[in-house]
């Protein structure tokens, strides 16, 4: 499995974001080899006949359909190759991080780093809407790039990320409010980075330095599930990109995931799943 890593300097100027047609960018993105990427990417089709199998989940694709993929998620692409058309954003989290002093922010949107439901939304309307205007100004400022045009390339991302934050959390009845809730965006983050060590709500109170009821009102308010499904959701879709993209045993799975006890690790799986993990490794 390989690795795809951000080219900064795919342009003679350096630049951390990239915007692109799909269509003509199909290289990596169209691999059904299994793969991944160190950057954030999010995928809006015009036009669209296939599939992507994404941590170990089926996704239809559709036309009108936003992808949202976070970095090192194990990809594979089943579609039509002259049945594709739309557009991919793609950029490190150090490109608005850095300047906007908030180094949470990716944590804030709702569809990155979001293991309970698909990060996918249909909305006709909003591609229209960034297709009259938006796609234009930031392929323009790309292409004609000047001094300051990495001010207006953050602004114009930061505008398309919380617009789409906006409809993705209104589809799944989240709150989409990116400003408020520390504690729950903070546990976001720990989680993402702890999940293979830290299994217990505990864990992450003495991490975060918070009491247990103040983490779980936070998660449950922002994120609509409680701090415990949160990291159980994390662990299992681990566990399925293991299962379909290795050839890792159940208890060589449990080992990496700091599992004293395989037994515990295949009991939360079949109760979350229904399947038992070589069952649903077979289902595949």
């Amino acid at each position: 499995m390989i690795t795809v890593n951000f080219d900064k300097y795919k342009y003679d100027h350096p630049l951390a974001m990239d915007f692109f047609k799909i269509e003509e960018n199909n290289e990596f993105l169209l691999s059904s080899e299994v793969h991944d990427t160190d950057f954030f990417e999010i995928f809006i089709y015009d036009e669209i006949e296939g599939y992507v199998v994404l941590d170990g989940e089926k996704i239809v694709l559709r036309k009108g359909m936003f992808l949202f993929v976070s970095p090192y998620q194990k990809r594979s692409w089943f579609v039509s190759e002259n049945k594709i058309k739309g557009w991919a954003v793609i950029f490190e989290k150090e490109f608005l991080a850095n300047f906007f002093s908030d180094k949470l922010f990716v944590y804030r949107l709702q569809y990155f780093y979001n293991k309970t439901v698909l990060t996918t939304f249909d909305s006709k309307e909003l591609l229209h809407s960034f297709n009259q205007n938006i796609f234009s100004e930031i392929q323009n400022e790309i292409i004609d790039f000047k001094s300051d045009s990495r001010h207006i390339l953050r602004a114009l991302l930061y505008y398309i990320l919380i617009k789409m934050n906006r409809v993705f959390c209104e589809k799944y009845q989240l709150d989409s409010e990116t400003q408020l809730n520390n504690h729950a965006y903070l546990f976001k983050e720990a989680l993402e980075l702890n999940y293979v060590h830290k299994h217990k709500v505990n864990d992450y109170v003495s991490l975060l330095n918070i009491s247990r009821i103040t983490l779980n009102q936070s998660v449950k308010k922002q994120f609509n599930v409680t701090a415990t499904e949160m990291i159980k959701d994390r662990i299992i879709s681990e566990v399925k990109t293991q299962l379909i993209h290795s050839a890792k045993t159940i208890s060589e799975i449990a080992y990496d995931l700091n599992f004293s006890e395989p037994n515990n690790l295949i009991r939360l799986f079949k109760s979350k799943t229904g399947y038992s993990p070589k069952k649903y490794r077979l289902s595949k």
